[in-house]
């Protein structure tokens, strides 16, 4: 299980903003309970959301002007653009997840408001080791073992003892120093789960799992 030592950052940069250049994602660890027709987050005076719809895969980013990805959307999924757009990003709000993100605009099209229905029917989630190895083929094969033996492919597995969580089984401490922890997304949620231990691979190498220290997953 990954230990790093844990970042600090403050209220402020935990909070979003919708014109500023930060954004603190508000996902829920669960099902949705709230949907397009909740008002717009962070919207300026006077903006009139309207809807899009992606039109390929695309990546979901934590900011209008920088490449920090919190995750991907398939084709076909529904967004409420809650603010204008920036650097070539729209403002959105996901009504799967209840939550706000920055979308690349040449990836959606305009789209009336969707019915509850064609919400629900947008929401087959991306198998997460498919989602692993399309996202970091180079990384694919160690991580999968690693995962395979942290927590047997199991979103939803805690140690009881650490409270290590998640498919990578991220200790609190190391899962606040990754961008998707910093953004407030939950461990238990499969694909930032893989974004952060591609993150960490990449950024502080493999010694961060037992099972790697122990000799394993190192072909």
């Amino acid at each position: 299980m990954p230990t790093l030592p844990r970042a600090r950052f403050s209220r402020t940069t935990r909070s979003f903003v919708a014109a500023g250049f930060f954004v603190r994602l508000l996902m829920a660890d669960g099902p949705a309970t709230t949907y397009a027709w909740d008002p717009p987050a962070g919207s300026p005076p006077g903006w009139q959301p309207h809807w899009v719809q992606t039109i390929e895969r695309t990546q979901l980013f934590a900011a209008a002007t920088d490449d920090v990805g919190v995750g991907e959307v398939a084709a076909h999924t529904y967004f409420r653009v809650d603010a204008p757009s920036q650097a070539g990003r729209l403002w959105v709000y996901n009504p799967l997840n209840g939550g706000w993100a920055w979308l690349p605009q040449a990836s959606t099209s305009p789209f009336g408001e969707p019915t509850l229905e064609q919400v629900r029917a947008s929401a087959g989630p991306a198998d997460p080791r498919d989602y692993l190895y399309d996202r970091a083929p180079d990384l694919a094969p160690r991580l999968d073992c690693i995962i395979t033996r942290e927590s047997g492919w199991d979103p939803s597995v805690r140690n009881p003892r650490s409270n290590a969580s998640g498919l990578a089984q991220f200790m609190p401490s190391t899962w606040a120093t990754t961008p998707q922890g910093q953004l407030g997304l939950s461990p238990f949620d499969p694909l930032p789960s893989i974004d952060a231990a591609i993150w960490l691979a990449r950024n502080h190498g493999w010694t961060q799992w037992q099972v790697y220290t122990a000799g394993a997953c190192r072909v």
